[in-house]
């Protein structure tokens, strides 16, 4: 039977903002220490051939850590969404124990397989048309089948850090799931710190295993905590048969949704070397805001929407994702506008230093620049498939993704191969090094492409499976926003372009260009500009929608501690 419209409760608003603000101040903390360990490998190994092999060896063990181990990631979301129901049943020790067991015999068969064919599978990716066209090739080729190795036992952690960290959402603790990942960043800073040497990075290989297992072990004193009847069986409950219907079609979808990355390693390697790894930097940039917002939200709002589900209050789930919706659209309009207008020198102030060249800030900026636009669809389009997740349904992301990997698998052939053929009639030389930053825009101008097609496309079938979302009432705020974004940019580039003007020092070596003239700035004058253009924007921002009377920003208000805060709630209604 559907319950009546009724809004969130002030005790779940209440919970639910102090899981977020805990949760977000963690995340953020934790997100810094991992933009650190960034700056440091970039440091040390630029974008080279060495980059290179770390990259791609992480894309097939370290990303899956990530994804499938992550806040909001398949296993964390299927544990969530079964245990949520299960919990103070006494079969829900039992359950988790099997789940546990079952996710390491097979991750961890996975795991092994991958260690032990790993050259050959590298020989199979190599007769299928994978080619490495950068200079150091023979370098890159041992690098990437030592480092595949080293890292194959990420498979089977990433799954058990999954599991754990479900179990601990549901019992509401989120503190070391959300500091854990400093842990993994921590031990790649100390270990090129212990060991210097840039002629090879295996050191990154093996510091990244020790710090998964590091991440995995801080999560077991809060595990004991939790009031699970812990025992074991070999009979399968029945419990663990719909845990494993909702995880496999997860973690397909999740799999196939990042197939995307897979299909952009491949053509980047035909582009030439460094190509790929330029493309990761740019969307770890991109990634932190985004994974500060995603994790703040869709931790606390995960069981939410389960238990709406689960009572099949359909009208309460439609207006606790258009409030979340509306609320993560709101904080990463203004993080989006920063990166689009000014993406050279966010890249040249912070990585630009021993390896990473002017060369690597170009194409990194490039990339960042197409890639930011993603941003607000992509929070969009994680909160939505949580819905689908709530309602057990994982197997619509997983057909959506299918075609999404269709149309980019199209637009980077596109790019890689037919856009050289037309570009001596747009004034282009294919041949030029600068060509390759066209190149890694367009690839990057497909991602976003797809990050908005599969939003759409997943708010279409929602609206069949539950009735209207009702969208239209965010119609108008979201326009305020989108107002407010652009004024954001467009002060931020003119504060930074004038600062430059009046102070800067111009100098050809540099990968800071304005306006046909390019600067030579200190790193710290530099950052200083860019952090007082920012705040001139972020100020524009938050005062049109002050004007504009937007809920969020009272929403915002109950976050924030201070004379802020009090500035904010006077906008509430």
């Amino acid at each position: 039977m559907q319950a009546s419209k009724v809004p969130v409760s002030n005790k779940q608003s209440r919970d639910f903002g102090k899981t977020f603000g805990l949760v977000a101040i963690l995340t953020v903390f934790s997100k810094l220490v991992g933009f650190v360990r960034d700056l440091v490998v970039a440091s040390a190994y630029g974008t080279g051939a060495l980059a290179d092999a770390y990259n791609f060896a992480y894309l097939y063990t370290g990303n899956v850590l990530i994804l499938f181990g992550g806040l909001g990631g398949p296993f964390h979301s299927a544990t969530v969404t079964v245990l949520t129901r299960e919990k103070d049943k006494p079969d829900s020790g039992l359950l988790m124990a099997q789940v546990l067991a079952a996710t390491s015999v097979l991750l961890g068969i996975l795991s092994v397989t991958l260690f032990l064919l790993a050259p050959y599978m590298l020989q199979l990716a190599e007769h299928f048309g994978f080619a490495y066209k950068g200079a150091d090739a023979n370098l890159f080729y041992n690098q990437l089948v030592l480092q595949l190795r080293w890292m194959s036992p990420l498979i089977l952690i990433s799954g058990l850090i999954g599991v754990t960290y479900g179990i601990l959402n549901v019992f509401n603790r989120v503190t070391w799931p959300s500091l854990s990942p400093i842990i993994a960043s921590l031990a790649i800073i100390i270990a090129l710190q212990i060991y210097p040497d840039h002629s090879t990075s295996l050191p990154l290989a093996i510091a990244t295993l020790v710090g998964a297992i590091g991440q995995l072990a801080a999560q077991l004193p809060d595990l004991s905590q939790c009031k699970l009847p812990w025992r074991f069986s070999l009979t399968p409950t029945p419990e663990l048969k719909q845990y494993l219907a909702m995880l496999w079609p997860a973690a397909l979808g999740t799999l196939i949704g990042q197939v995307t990355t897979y299909i952009d390693s491949a053509f980047c390697a035909q582009i030439g070397e460094g190509i790929f790894t330029s493309i990761v930097n740019s969307n770890r940039l991109a990634q932190l805001p985004l994974g500060i917002l995603t994790t703040a939200m869709l931790v606390p709002m995960l069981p939410r929407f389960s238990e709406l589900a689960h009572a099949q209050d359909f009208d309460g789930l439609k207006i606790d994702y258009r409030r979340a919706l509306r609320f993560m659209v709101f904080l990463s309009i203004p993080l989006t506008a920063l990166l689009i207008t000014l993406p050279g020198p966010i890249v040249q102030t912070l990585f630009q230093r021993g390896a990473f060249t002017v060369r690597s800030t170009a194409l990194v900026a490039s990339a960042l620049l197409f890639l930011a636009p993603q941003i607000p669809f992509y929070v969009g389009r994680d909160l939505i498939t949580r819905v689908f997740y709530a309602m057990k349904n994982a197997k619509t992301p997983y057909y959506v993704a299918l075609v999404a990997i269709a149309v980019k698998t199209i637009l980077d052939w596109l790019v890689v191969y037919a856009f050289p053929l037309v570009a001596p009639k747009l004034g282009l030389n294919p041949s030029s090094p600068d060509f390759q930053i066209y190149q890694v825009a367009g690839m990057s101008l497909a991602t976003t492409i797809i990050t908005v097609m599969n939003l759409l496309l997943l708010s279409l079938v929602l609206q069949k499976d539950i009735g209207l979302l009702g969208l239209r009432k965010t119609i108008k705020p979201l326009f305020l926003m989108g107002i407010a974004g652009t004024l954001c940019g467009a002060l931020s580039y003119f504060a930074f372009t004038g600062l430059m003007h009046k102070f800067g020092l111009p100098d050809a070596s540099t990968g800071i260009h304005l306006l046909g003239r390019a600067f030579k700035l200190t790193t710290l004058t530099e950052a200083i500009y860019i952090a007082v253009s920012c705040a001139v924007g972020l100020l524009a921002y938050f005062g049109t929608c002050l004007m504009c009377k937007l809920e969020e920003l009272d929403m915002l208000a109950k976050r924030l501690p201070g004379p802020l805060s009090k500035l904010l709630r006077s906008n509430k209604e």
